[in-house]
């Protein structure tokens, strides 16, 4: 405050034009209008004390991707501190953003996930270097600390932390020309608790798949791909009965492997040419009604590359799962099944199953196949049992 004549002004910097005179970049007000524009200035700033001091804090679920992070009271008993308002000199709470910034710095190598570039070499019919791309993630620090403090101030039992996508640079589009550019389906199967040598030949053959690429219009044979069954091909003995007895071949667990690949090519929308149930129900194939026996010469598993691009067979074995990938170009068909359902359960094993396959074309039914299995009896089938089983 100073006088200018008898009359006291008060000098305020301000950008917004009021009432009075401009000098050198200052704007003089009068009393009046400085009393008249405080009225305008008091503000009641919410006390956040009654609300955090409420708010169980430590039950909150940090969530990433829909999981929940496990943690601790350490993790959170920080987050929330202590201070003296500055304009009223009253303590209150607030939430301390630099230390829910520390715990998620913390979290952060946890959670990014760096993007795969695809890669891809093959020759003629085998792609003996095949990796899909993926998409990387990064955990957003600063939005999710943001959603933390909106959370705990709101006093809700959870929030999802803020992951942002990180595109690969290289895809399988841009890297070859034969169409192999989506994961057309994907068959699972699950051999735990097989014997160690029913396990060895699992392995031994689906070697024999990787990397198996068909062109437009070609029939798929998977007795042609898995060749001589024989203990120079690398394949141990299982015991099976022939003739009602008990003697060794060569192979046992291959039809894990056959079945894998007939749900692939099933859930990929691919015709079946060729397919054959087993003769009763086996445990490694469930959910039954769902798999396809093979045995050289006798009985093969046989789909056809219907697309108009080049097709890819990708085999990984994951703890006891099998899993067959098949890669190509989408072509707009849409897979869905019914099943499958099992009925006519016997009392001594036998049963009947069943599914539906239904393919969609731009939202229109083009097709619908019914797949039946008849399973006999486990105790009295096996008198000639397929050694592959």
């Amino acid at each position: 405050m100073f006088s200018i004549g008898n009359k006291a002004l008060t000098i305020i910097t301000c950008a917004v034009i009021f009432s009075g005179f401009f000098y050198f970049g200052i704007y003089f007000f009068s009393p009046r209008i400085i009393s008249n524009w405080q009225k305008y200035l008091v503000v009641n700033v919410k006390e956040y004390r009654p609300i955090l001091e409420k708010y169980n804090r430590f039950n909150i679920q940090i969530l990433a991707d829909g999981k929940p992070i496990s943690q601790n009271n350490n993790d959170t008993d920080d987050w929330v501190e202590p201070y003296i308002r500055d304009y009223s000199g009253k303590e209150d709470l607030r939430i301390s953003w630099p230390k829910i910034t520390e715990y998620l710095e913390t979290l952060a190598p946890h959670l990014n996930i760096e993007p795969v570039n695809a890669k891809i070499k093959y020759d003629g019919n085998r792609a003996s270097v095949f990796v899909p791309s993926n998409e990387g993630r990064e955990l957003n620090i600063t939005r999710s600390v943001g959603l933390i403090s909106a959370t705990l101030i709101e006093g809700l039992p959870s929030v999802s932390l803020d992951l942002e996508i990180i595109e690969p640079e290289v895809t399988l589009e841009k890297i070859n020309n034969l169409g192999i550019n989506t994961l057309l389906g994907r068959g699972e199967s699950d051999y735990g608790k097989s014997p160690s040598s029913r396990i060895h030949n699992i392995k031994v053959g689906m070697a024999k798949f990787n990397g198996i690429i068909l062109k437009p219009g070609e029939e798929f044979s998977f007795n042609n791909f898995l060749g001589a069954i024989e203990e120079k091909d690398g394949y141990q003995a299982e015991l099976v009965i022939k003739g009602g007895q008990l003697v060794r071949e060569y192979g046992g667990g291959l039809c894990q492997i056959s079945t894998t690949v007939f749900r692939a090519a099933i859930l990929s929308g691919l015709p079946i040419t060729e397919r054959k149930p087993h003769s009763f129900p086996v445990q490694y194939y469930n959910p039954q009604g769902f798999d396809s026996t093979i045995y050289p010469g006798v009985v093969d598993l046989k789909f056809v590359n219907d697309t108009s691009n080049h097709i890819l067979i990708q085999t990984r074995v994951i703890g006891s799962r099998l899993v067959v990938e098949i890669y190509g170009s989408d072509d707009g068909r849409e897979v869905k099944m019914d099943g499958p359902l099992q009925y006519d359960r016997k009392a001594n094993g036998a049963m009947k199953a069943y599914f539906v396959r239904k393919i969609y074309r731009d939202g229109q039914l083009a097709k619908e196949e019914r797949f039946d299995s008849t399973y006999k009896s486990p105790p009295l089938s096996p008198l000639e049992r397929n050694p592959l089983e």
